[in-house]
């Protein structure tokens, strides 16, 4: 059975979403457990419309995801090589300050325009 789910975002406020039933399973005690897809999806959604204090990789991984969007796409939208969004994801590198503000526009835009939550991992040629 799908499961009714609260996301907050702390003062910017809240979404209430349905988890796929194939996204949970019960613990021992019989309460619903997050299976990752379940979290994938929460973590897009949270990097969508959470005011990011600073920009980590797993939100850029999110993010990009969110927006359904390859590693290239993504690099592409802020004048960037795929590579270096490979980096960013990778904590290998850091986003320079106007890289960041990019990344905020880009999610500035996500809010607009919507986000993928179908929590399935993305590869190389999916959109």
């Amino acid at each position: 059975m799908d499961l009714p789910y609260v996301v907050s975002f702390g003062k910017h406020g809240m979404l209430a979403i349905l988890l796929r039933a194939q996204w949970l399973k019960a613990d021992r005690s019989g309460q619903p457990l997050l299976l990752p897809p379940a979290v994938r999806a929460l973590d897009r959604l949270r990097a969508v419309f959470t005011k990011q204090e600073q920009i980590t990789p797993g939100f850029i991984l999110s993010l990009r995801e969110a927006m359904g969007l390859t590693q290239e796409q993504f690099g592409r939208k802020l004048g960037v090589a795929k590579m270096t969004v490979s980096r960013w994801e990778s904590d290998r590198m850091r986003p320079s300050a106007s890289m960041a503000a990019a990344i905020g526009a880009l999610q500035a835009q996500a809010q607009r325009h919507g986000v993928k939550i179908d929590g399935e991992r993305h590869r190389k040629g999916a959109a």
